[in-house]
């Protein structure tokens, strides 16, 4: 696949919004089975990109919930606690 540099903002960006193969693919102008093929080779720049914008996202909000939670909203607390104790299950399973 042949990344635009301009590209490379739209698919970190849509890595952060959590967009499907078929959205991406009309975002960009690509084939939504080359994107399918893409979003799942881990060597591919395309793969990299996305995951980048995935895990900015993560981080973001989970930020948040931290800040939110040391304001003293448990909630926030909540839910940041539970999202720390689903990344580490997921990794066990790795």
């Amino acid at each position: 696949m042949n990344i635009k540099k301009e590209q490379e903002e739209q698919i970190i960006n849509c890595g952060v919004f959590g967009y499907d193969s078929k959205k991406i693919a009309n975002i960009l102008g690509f084939d939504n089975q080359e994107v399918q093929r893409e979003m799942t080779d881990e060597t591919s720049e395309f793969y990299t990109l996305l995951q980048k914008g995935k895990d900015i996202a993560d981080y973001v909000i989970d930020l948040k919930l931290f800040e939110m939670a040391k304001g003293g909203d448990i909630g926030a607390l909540d839910k940041f606690e539970y999202r720390k104790r689903d990344r580490k299950d997921f990794s066990e399973l790795l």
